[in-house]
């Protein structure tokens, strides 16, 4: 009878847990996605630095051969370093963007970057992509059939997003057909995010002269169910309570550079809402963000409120912005945040951007206090959060730091405003409001 009476208590509380959603994330990372990384700094000559970033994974395997691409990527590219004049300070920055997915899969975008003071001279790329329990490196054999019509999907999303970049050039176009086709697609470069699978090619390879990476992204939900079983499983990521970082403002010479340290640190993916008179003078820090992946968005050319702008100077903005940045990354802003939350000026004037809000605001507008603005992060992120936070602010790197800790400690991943909706199954539509996947409109 007790044990009749203990069995109906326990399928009660089974019940009562599964309608409430308590069980189905992670309460933390598991084991073999959890790694560190620690960065090596040399001084080659004044103002000179060579800085390489090696990963801690659980596998002394995949560690000892990103060590050795690692160090090999940084002799390889060496020689690119400028050491005179020293005046000017240059970096051959070498380390690996670290991306997660299912149970056991890392994936390494691997970048050796060489920039002195505001420009980005050269970006060396490899990517590594292993499964972290059998300590294989993966191909994407390994996710599609040979015979899969995945392919012909991927060719697709190739030719169109390679096409689309740099608005003002026509890219090579027999290069082009060679990246399309199917035996160049089955040995791409490729890592696994985790809402997205992503192809990365070099810009020059299609605009001669064009210094950046170009990614293609494919979403999983156009592709897992074209997937091998074993990439469906990898490629499962619902156990993850997922938020999209958000940092406004920037870039910004002081910060947004230990901005991208600590987001690389932790394996964290984020969105970055420019403003477009920062541009011209960071074109080392936008390259930098392209190269790794991140999302780069529109916050205004000038920041100036929409209600004291016409619709003639609004639009010019806009232009200007596009334009610049596109020069610089081969992108233009498919998305908008609008300065001081005056979405109904842009959205009345038929900008035709997506406008992202926030469902959890830093509060680090005017404030430096690190614990505090980690404090209130830290009890207040839930999933699907757009999170806002400025890249402005000379303490952004430290509270980014502290919440990233404590983010990857129970089991989130930090994704891209675009990573979060697709996984949500929300399309970003144009002239609309949205402060997370969960909420839309007023």
């Amino acid at each position: 009878m007790k044990k009749t009476c203990l069995l109906l208590l326990l399928l009660i509380c089974l019940s009562v847990s599964a309608a409430s959603g308590e069980g189905e994330f992670y309460t933390e990372m598991p084991a073999l996605l959890s790694f560190t990384q620690n960065t090596n700094t040399q001084t080659v000559a004044e103002n000179v630095f060579i800085e390489q970033t090696y990963p801690d994974t659980a596998s002394d395997m995949v560690d000892a051969r990103m060590r050795a691409l690692i160090d090999e990527m940084t002799e390889n590219n060496r020689s690119l370093l400028p050491v005179e004049n020293a005046d000017l300070v240059s970096y051959l920055d070498v380390g690996a963007v670290v991306s997660r997915s299912g149970t056991s899969v890392l994936s390494f975008l691997t970048l050796a970057e060489v920039s002195r003071d505001t420009a980005h001279l050269s970006v060396d790329y490899q990517t590594r992509v292993y499964d972290l329990e059998t300590e294989k490196e993966l191909t994407l054999s390994d996710f599609f059939a040979p015979d899969s019509d995945a392919w012909a999907l991927l060719s697709a999303a190739v030719r169109e997003q390679l096409s689309a970049a740099f608005p003002a050039l026509e890219p090579d176009a027999a290069m082009l057909d060679r990246l399309c086709a199917a035996e160049s697609l089955m040995h791409a470069p490729f890592t696994l995010g985790a809402a997205r699978l992503t192809l990365t090619y070099r810009a020059d390879a299609l605009y001669p002269g064009k210094n950046t990476l170009l990614h293609v992204h494919v979403y999983y939900p156009e592709i897992r169910h074209l997937m091998t079983p074993y990439g469906q499983a990898q490629t499962d990521n619902s156990r993850f309570r997922m938020v999209a970082l958000t940092y406004d403002d920037g870039p910004s010479r002081r910060s947004t550079r230990r901005v991208l340290n600590e987001l690389r640190s932790h394996g964290a993916q984020a969105t970055f809402f420019i403003v477009g008179r920062n541009i011209a003078r960071n074109h080392d820090i936008l390259s930098r963000q392209q190269n790794s992946g991140y999302s780069i968005q529109s916050h205004s050319y000038t920041h100036i409120y929409p209600r004291n702008q016409t619709t003639k100077e609004i639009f010019a903005e806009d232009e200007m912005l596009r334009r610049e940045l596109s020069e610089v990354i081969g992108l233009e802003p498919t998305m908008m945040r609008a300065p001081g939350g005056m979405y109904p000026y842009y959205i009345r004037r038929k900008m035709g951007y997506p406008m992202i809000n926030w469902s959890l605001a830093s509060g680090d507008s005017g404030n430096d206090n690190v614990r505090s603005i980690a404090y209130r992060l830290q009890n207040r992120a839930a999933n699907n959060d757009v999170i806002l936070m400025h890249d402005l602010n000379s303490k952004c790197h430290e509270y980014s730091a502290a919440f990233l800790d404590h983010l990857c400690a129970n089991g989130y991943l930090c994704v891209t405003v675009e990573e979060l909706f697709s996984r949500a199954g929300v399309p970003l539509e144009p002239d609309t409001l949205y402060y997370s996947p969960d909420r839309i409109g007023k």
